[in-house]
């Protein structure tokens, strides 16, 4: 219950600490100036709350001095049962009661749950610790500034000083108040002192700095002028940070300039008051008929709004989200089902959009009222066309939320932007319309309809993730057990086909990785490497089946076939190689086939054909390989937390409009200060995913037998280039203490690692494969289904939409028969699609799909169409058909270098 009520009641709070302290110290590169500069934020947000308790406190000071005289000769003159019933009478006639004395305790009550977000946040972190200001050594320990005798006792002077500050601000304060009022603020003071007082200086100096600005906000309120004292401050602190933002600061442009364009709001804040105390008395009458004409309707329509912005929040945004990859977010660390995530956003969501806005709504007089009311009205319209209207090709987006081509806010689209601005103008211009021309049944209907078709679009998305969890179990399940059977074999004697699919591995790679590591080039004897190679997608859903059933599964082949279920199409693609093999008299072997993301190695397709061995393996032995490996001690990243924390700025980025969106996602960080403390970015670090890919490639050796006679067909999958995580270099292994991130112009990139880690450990299968003599009569087949990112490696070049090739730079690498010689170069135009040519050459002439009986063929002469669609899973197509825009098409040919080659098409 306790951690129920943080999540809605503090987490808030320690977001808006959060942001605020990464506001300022990204602009100053300073943890102590962002210590202040949070102290100043949240005192100045919450002043208006503590203007508003201070009206409170004075209407209860004054009520009090009011019936004091007359409560005191009642209490003289009755005593008992009859006491308490004229007391009571006394108070209705006056229309008073006494749980109105809690108004006295308000401003104290404020301040319990921005301590506890404080001390919640700053106690934890890490940017603190070591850090020193002035004579304090450690910002991050108690100051133990005056020894205390012999030994290391030490006394803590920044709580005493805290304390000092907040009894003078006190006493200013309680100056003519009564002695009762005074104990109050004395009194919270000391427990302030006795709570902070072994707590890190960092908190200290932070509470300190409230203090201080308490203080002034004390000496400011007692004066004539206090608006015009806080507009000169606030303007004057505006134009410094104006100045030194612009001229001094070296960071992002445009992101300088919304930093400006923040600040400078405040130049507007007296033209923003006299208009809105302005509107307020001409449109008082009008601005009723936003849900009613009556307060009670008022606050109707208010609720109902705060509960759309709730559920698009908390429930739609994520759950689809997750239901458009469920393997990606199930079976993390101790959380083996998705939905614990969907709760703690639904709970967060719950305090954003529900409890802190209910609560500051109840606290203000009518006109403020009806003006929030106004805000969030309009804030909830834009908040559900930017959902559902406003999409942006961002790639696909990882379990640690990190998209697979991310944009800036100068690469975006600008035609999009304005289309979404356009549509937020519309939509505003919408709500004036309806509240203005009393439209209030409308306007209550719109919002009835919206909440229902909400709510029964998450329950919807809620069913789909239970559905495909369930088919997901079986394959993840963990065994600790060890290696036990072999999963493949080898003939010795016969022919043997090896398929090895690794999951976005980016073909830009392979040169700097052989120039990093030489020793590559004994082990890949024989092989052919085809820089010139695109995938048809972005993404494994669409770029997979044309690798394992060629050219009659790319997009645009899969959609004119119009008339067969997109599944079962699907079906077909990876039945087909397994097919041709097994009636052509060779073992088949299938591990991992990436049917479809949302039901990810679905086994189901094989059910009817028992001459193919399929099994799911990769995800099986994590615990396993690190059991074995004793010293290795390895703490990754805590995606659990990362998404605990992050799924609910994920459903703020896509309430937002385009133009900000590049801004929250924050290059992958979502504007939160885990990154801050050196080091890489969480994004970036190991995951109980990737080690378990790792340890998948690692074992190959262990999982492969052999055999004496009869021709194979293996194929294998690997998801290990699809992660993105920074790996001890020289060798690229997990460690959880990076010490070396390797050498070349690529060692900063997590891609990069991951990629030429596979390299290592493929080295090290094919070096096993030579020592038991089955190298030689095995054709191998290296092949992605995409790429992945953004890298500065040459001919990465920028594509028609704004992406680059990198995204579709797909890995094609082949070793025949008998092949040796050191690595040859064919630059040949190619596509993932050439996989089954290959796979097939001299074995099954003039092969004929089965499916189909269409005789297989290359379909690349002119070029190709590729699809820049960011789409992961099939709910999110038609039964028959991608659901792809005609804007969402790209046709290459030739040398997929040069840009000249590349061009928007319709197909």
């Amino acid at each position: 219950m306790g951690a129920v009520l943080y999540t809605i009641v503090v987490f808030p709070l320690v977001q808006i600490i959060e942001l605020c302290y990464l506001f300022v110290y990204r602009i100053f590169s300073n943890p102590v100036i962002a210590l202040f500069g949070v102290s100043l934020a949240v005192s100045v947000l919450t002043l208006p709350l503590y203007f508003r308790a201070e009206k409170w406190q004075q209407a209860e000071r004054e009520a009090q001095k009011r019936l004091a005289p007359k409560v005191a000769k009642i209490k003289a003159v009755f005593s008992g049962d009859l006491r308490y019933m004229v007391l009571s009478a006394y108070y209705r006639q006056n229309h008073y009661h006494p749980v109105y004395a809690m108004r006295n305790t308000f401003s104290l009550l404020i301040q319990i749950p921005f301590f506890i977000a404080a001390y919640s946040y700053l106690s934890r972190l890490e940017v603190l610790q070591g850090s020193s200001f002035l004579f304090i050594r450690d910002l991050g320990a108690p100051d133990a500034l005056l020894p205390a005798g012999a030994g290391t006792a030490a006394i803590n002077i920044l709580p005493i000083a805290m304390t000092a500050i907040n009894c003078i601000s006190g006493a200013i304060y309680t100056r003519g108040l009564a002695a009762k009022d005074k104990i109050q603020i004395y009194g919270t003071a000391l427990v302030f002192l006795a709570l902070l007082y072994n707590s890190p200086s960092g908190l200290a100096l932070y509470w300190t700095m409230n203090n201080i600005f308490s203080l002034l906000k004390n000496i400011l309120v007692k004066s004539k002028h206090t608006k015009r004292y806080v507009y000169g401050i606030l303007f004057a602190g505006t134009v410094f940070l104006d100045i030194y933002v612009l001229f001094f600061h070296h960071g992002y442009l445009p992101k300088r300039l919304f930093t400006i364009a923040v600040f400078s709001s405040v130049f507007l804040v007296p033209l923003f008051t006299k208009l809105l105390s302005l509107a307020a008395r001409k449109f008082d009458k009008k601005l009723q008929r936003l849900t009613g004409e009556v307060m009670s309707e008022n606050t109707r329509g208010y609720i109902l709004t705060l509960a759309i912005l709730f559920l698009i929040a908390g429930l739609v945004i994520p759950g689809s989200l997750i239901a458009s990859a469920v393997e990606e977010f199930s079976f993390i660390e101790s959380y083996t089902s998705s939905f614990p995530f969907i709760l703690h956003t639904l709970l967060q969501a719950a305090g954003i959009f529900l409890f802190w806005p209910i609560c500051i709504y109840l606290l203000f007089p009518c006109g403020t009222r009806r003006v929030l009311s106004l805000f969030m009205t309009v804030l909830s319209f834009g908040a559900f066309f930017n959902v559902f209207l406003a999409n942006e090709n961002f790639g696909f987006l990882t379990n640690t939320l990190v998209f697979s081509e991310p944009k800036s806010f100068a690469a975006g689209s600008k035609g999009a932007y304005l289309a979404n601005l356009a549509i937020l103008s519309a939509s505003t211009a919408l709500v004036l319309y309806l509240i203005f021309k009393k439209k209030k049944a409308l306007l209550f209907s719109f919002r009835i309809i919206v909440l229902a078709s909400l709510f029964c679009y998450g329950i919807l998305n809620i069913i789909k993730i239970q559905d495909r969890y369930a088919a997901l179990q079986d394959w993840r399940e963990d065994d600790n057990t060890g290696v036990g059977t072999a999963c493949y074999t080898l003939s010795k004697t016969g022919k043997n086909v090896v398929l090895i699919m690794l999951d976005a591995a980016v073909s830009g790679y392979v040169p700097y990785i052989f120039e990093e590591r030489p020793e590559l080039a004994s082990a890949f004897l024989g092989f052919t490497w085809y820089p010139n190679c695109v995938s048809f997608a972005g993404h494994t859903l669409v770029g997979a089946p044309p690798i394992y059933g060629g050219y009659e599964y790319t997009p645009e082949e899969i959609n004119r076939r119009d008339s067969v279920p997109l599944a079962e199409k699907h079906k077909e693609a990876y039945l087909l190689l397994p097919r041709i093999f097994s009636e052509a008299g060779y073992s088949v072997t299938v591990t991992d086939p990436p049917f479809d993301n949302f039901r990810m190695s679905n086994l189901g397709i094989f059910a009817g054909y028992p001459q193919i061995h399929a099994k799911n393996v990769a995800k099986k032995y994590g615990s396993y390989w690190l059991n074995t490996r004793p010293g290795m001690r390895i703490q990754g990243v805590n995606i659990a937390g990362l998404l605990r924390n992050n799924l609910i700025r994920f459903s703020i980025f896509k309430m937002a409009p385009l133009p900000v969106r590049s801004f929250i996602y924050d290059d992958g960080d979502w504007l939160t200060t885990a990154h801050l403390r050196g080091g890489n970015s969480p994004k970036d670090g190991l995951t109980g995913t990737i080690i378990s890919d790792y340890a998948f490639m690692d074992l190959l050796p262990e999982l492969t037998a052999f055999t004496g006679a009869g021709n194979t067909y293996t194929a294998i999958y690997s998801s290990l280039p699809h992660s993105s995580a920074f790996l001890q270099a020289p060798d690229y292994i997990p460690s959880g203490n990076i010490t070396g991130y390797g050498k070349g112009p690529l060692a900063a990139d997590s891609r990069y690692h991951v990629n030429i880690a596979s390299f290592l450990l493929l080295e090290k299968f094919f070096r096993f494969l030579k020592d038991e003599g089955v190298y030689d009569n095995s054709r191998i087949i290296l092949v992605s289904d995409h790429g992945r990112g953004h890298s500065n490696y040459n001919g990465n070049i920028a594509l028609p939409d704004g992406s680059h090739l990198q995204s579709y730079h797909s890995l094609l690498m082949v070793k025949d028969f008998n092949a040796s010689g050191t690595l040859e170069t064919g630059n040949s135009f190619m596509t993932n699609g050439d996989t089954i040519f290959f796979a097939l050459k001299d074995i099954v002439e003039d092969p004929v799909n089965p499916f189909t009986n269409q005789p297989l063929q290359a379909r690349k002469s002119g070029g190709v169409n590729i699809t820049t669609i960011g789409a992961l899973s099939s709910y999110q197509h038609t039964k028959y058909k991608y659901s792809i825009g005609k804007d969402q098409w790209l046709r290459v040919s030739g040398n997929i270098f040069d840009p000249a080659n590349w061009k928007k098409v319709e197909p």
